[in-house]
């Protein structure tokens, strides 16, 4: 992980894949289910961005770390910030399931 000068924790996708392999990871894809066609990251769970922030506290755990992964990494900023604020452990995914490409894609 690295540190932007926001203070929340970011990973870059491609380090992110080799923890991801190595670790139980909690990994939530905020994008919208019909993105998931055309790539996803296999056992991320799907919680699309506008559900996730109206449902956050009946959704998540506090005492869990959370991966915050999109596209590209805007959303993920974005719904990391939100989280983190509220309390919650996350991590921004930075660049999105675009650097992922030797990930588990449909």
């Amino acid at each position: 992980m690295f540190e932007f000068k926001d203070n929340l924790n970011h990973i870059v996708a491609t380090a992110l894949y080799q923890k991801y392999k190595e670790e139980n990871l909690t990994v939530i894809d905020v994008r919208e289910p019909y993105e998931l066609l055309e790539s996803k990251l296999e056992d991320a769970i799907n919680i699309p961005l506008m559900k996730l922030l109206t449902s956050y506290s009946s959704l998540l755990r506090k005492d869990v770390t959370y991966y915050i992964l999109c596209h590209t990494g805007q959303r993920s900023y974005y719904v990391t910030n939100f989280l983190d604020e509220k309390g919650y452990k996350v991590v921004n995914i930075v660049g999105g399931i675009d650097l992922l490409p030797q990930c588990n894609l449909n």
